[in-house]
């Protein structure tokens, strides 16, 4: 039996090295270890091979292959040491008044925190950052101070088979940068990789009190085409989440408006926040639940339907996006006014702010000043009774409502 299984671990080795590393072959070699292969491959052995046998080397052969993509664990064991001179940056455009006060960012993807090569992460279709490689939590924490942002929601990419070793370094920003960073267990966005509901509340006992929320569960990914907020797959996780107090945090995909709201009507108890025009058509009727939220974000970096606008999410260098954000800055700001102050003024309790950022150059100090100034200028334009509320409270409410986990 050992030498089956040397022959099935060499197939796999052999198959990595050859660079089958997408999701599509994952799963293609996966099925091709039935026991009618191993069958073949054992010869006259054959009727010794039980089921449970069977059933372990397929299992061994996805991990390896997994492992082999994704690399062996997180990127550091310690967090990188930054000069930070917390000196606001200048600012870029006139407006009639700024915003002062503090700041959350309620919807920043962390950095990961651990190696991802992009032939595997193609199918999230996510460019993200890598945690001390691009960018050190210590110039974030910097970028924050300079920026007068308190702490953000942050939302950590946590693989299934990496669910032990990518929470190093959260554990580590959490204790080094206490209350900085809210964490959110994030799925991988990739279906080989998702981490599943049984593993995020072996994550969350393991870990008690550190993650105060789920997601983002961005539904329109390749991963989750076809699955609507209220599929059977998806239930587990808001039921995790209500037993441990978590916010959920989703991005649904066009057409889900009424599932959205079968959710929150299912699952009063779970704190739902949302962001993406896809249910922008729906949002005051979203919102009227009682457990809907709303995060306003790259609406204040971008013009929406606009394909040649800014787009924080273009790929530009970091040259170019300062370019083009200044180029439509006035723009963004008479757009963002005219979609949002007047719904923002008669819910007040339910929208926050955010950056939605994530890619290396969004954590750049120019790039980072330029989405601060942006949002100041925002707020500023709101009712006064609104912008603290905008700004940071209802974020630090929304938080105060979950993650004591039991």
């Amino acid at each position: 039996m050992k030498k089956i299984i040397y022959i099935v671990v060499g197939i796999v080795i052999f198959l990595v090295v050859a660079g089958f590393i997408t999701k599509a072959v994952i799963e293609k070699v996966t099925r091709d270890i039935t026991e009618r292969e191993v069958r073949r491959i054992a010869g006259d052995q054959a009727e010794q091979i039980t089921q449970e046998e069977i059933d372990r080397i397929t299992q061994q052969k996805t991990e390896d292959i997994t492992r082999s993509i994704i690399g062996v664990g997180t990127t550091s064991n310690s967090l990188k040491t930054v000069e930070c001179d917390k000196i606001p940056a200048a600012r870029q455009f006139s407006a009639p008044s700024y915003y002062e006060g503090p700041l959350i960012d309620a919807h920043l993807h962390m950095p990961f925190t651990f190696d991802v090569p992009k032939s595997l992460y193609a199918q999230a279709d996510f460019d993200g950052a890598v945690l001390e490689k691009d960018v050190p939590a210590a110039s974030l924490i910097c970028l924050f101070d300079k920026t007068n942002v308190k702490s953000a929601l942050g939302f950590y990419v946590v693989p299934s088979l990496l669910k032990t070793q990518s929470l190093v370094q959260i554990k580590q920003i959490h204790k080094q940068f206490s209350g900085r960073i809210a964490p959110f267990i994030m799925t991988a966005h990739v279906s080989a990789l998702n981490i599943q509901p049984a593993d995020v509340e072996s994550v969350l006992q393991a870990n008690p009190g550190l993650f105060k929320g789920f997601g983002e569960l961005a539904l329109y990914k390749d991963a989750y085409k076809g699955v609507s907020p209220d599929d059977e797959s998806l239930l587990p996780y808001y039921e995790v989440a209500e037993k441990y107090n978590l916010v959920v945090m989703m991005h649904p995909d066009n057409n889900q408006q009424a599932t959205v709201k079968k959710i929150l009507q299912d699952y009063p108890t779970v704190k739902f926040l949302f962001h993406g025009h896809e249910i922008v058509p729906a949002i005051a009727e979203i919102i009227a639940f009682p457990n809907a939220f709303y995060t306003i974000d790259t609406d204040l970096s971008d013009v929406p339907g606009e394909s040649n606008s800014v787009n924080l999410y273009a790929g530009k260098t970091k040259a170019q996006f300062v370019s083009d954000f200044k180029r439509d800055y006035d723009k963004i700001q008479a757009t963002a006014l005219k979609n949002w102050k007047s719904l923002i003024e008669q819910h007040p309790d339910k929208f926050l702010w955010g950056t939605d950022r994530a890619y290396t150059i969004h954590f750049d100090s120019e790039v980072g000043a330029l989405l601060d100034e942006s949002a100041r200028a925002f707020i500023a334009q709101l009712d006064p009774a609104a912008q603290e509320k905008f700004a940071y409270k209802n974020a630090e409410r929304l938080i105060e409502m979950g993650g004591e986990n039991e």
